[in-house]
């Protein structure tokens, strides 16, 4: 008698301990609040009703119909995303996030799903007295002003590769093009969309370095404790590419899109490494 009352504790404790660890993976009322910075089209933007749109916001509802899950777009500063996942705030990250160390000693990162090639906007008067055509030459100046906005890799880069650089650090992407064409900033290394956007909208004070500093890896974040999340966020994106998967259906809604700024491109631009 003895052993079986031994027993069935032993049993009511493992089961409760598996209780324990699967509601930890749960995601409270199925509904899975996405965290991104709406500001970075035509990835994650808002459409002129005020409704979240975009490359990520799509994603983000093909993952939840894959998770068979409502999907709630959370619009938050971007650099405001991880503490809001740490605080329960959201649920996962879809917000154009760079795979780097420092990010994922706080949070776990799923598989890339997109590969952003990063360029470099020029204040035109620094271009014209320093006519640089690749990275190398960009990084050999002595004290290039260097712009972004904190915990971008805009930042990061150059840091840790350019000669003596000075480190102008902004609260956004706004202010960071902003002290290029003023010329109180020197470059400001974006991604390839939003850095032929930015130059665009100023032909006359900035010019773009084509020669990619680097192709960042993007991938989806998630609290350390959620594994099952995760196991089930990388499996979502090993399907990414099937034929007539997810990344078709994009490219059907959004080649065009990216054609506008980067001409002769589709979505296989940030899809292949």
């Amino acid at each position: 008698m003895k052993k079986l009352l031994l027993l069935l504790v032993v049993l009511t404790s493992v089961f409760a301990l598996s209780a324990c660890g699967e509601k930890e993976d749960l995601i409270p009322n199925n509904v899975l609040r996405v965290g991104m910075d709406l500001r970075w089209p035509p990835f994650e933007t808002i459409d002129t009703d005020g409704k979240p749109t975009g490359i990520s916001v799509d994603l983000a509802y093909e993952l939840g119909r894959y998770l068979d899950m409502k999907v709630e777009i959370v619009d938050l500063e971007f650099g405001s995303l991880i503490t809001a996942l740490e605080t329960n705030e959201i649920d996962i990250i879809i917000g154009s996030m760079s795979i780097t160390e420092d990010r994922a000693l706080k949070i776990n990162f799923s598989d890339p799903y997109f590969y952003f090639p990063l360029i470099t906007v020029l204040n035109k008067d620094f271009a014209d007295a320093n006519p640089v055509t690749t990275r190398e030459e960009l990084f050999a100046i002595d004290g290039v002003k260097f712009v972004g906005p904190k915990s971008f890799v805009s930042l990061s880069i150059p840091q840790a590769e350019a000669l003596n650089p000075v480190i102008n650090e902004v609260n956004d992407s706004n202010a960071a093009i902003l002290e290029v064409v003023a010329g109180t900033s020197d470059a400001f290394i974006i991604s390839a969309s939003s850095a032929a956007g930015y130059a665009a909208a100023n032909p006359d004070t900035t010019v773009l370095l084509w020669d990619p500093i680097t192709s960042s890896p993007i991938g989806m974040g998630m609290r350390k404790g959620d594994t099952q999340l995760l196991a089930d966020v990388n499996a979502f994106i090993a399907k990414l590419n099937t034929t007539g998967g997810v990344y078709d259906r994009l490219g059907l809604l959004y080649d065009d899109v990216i054609a506008e700024v980067l001409p002769g491109q589709g979505l296989s631009f940030y899809t292949e490494e």
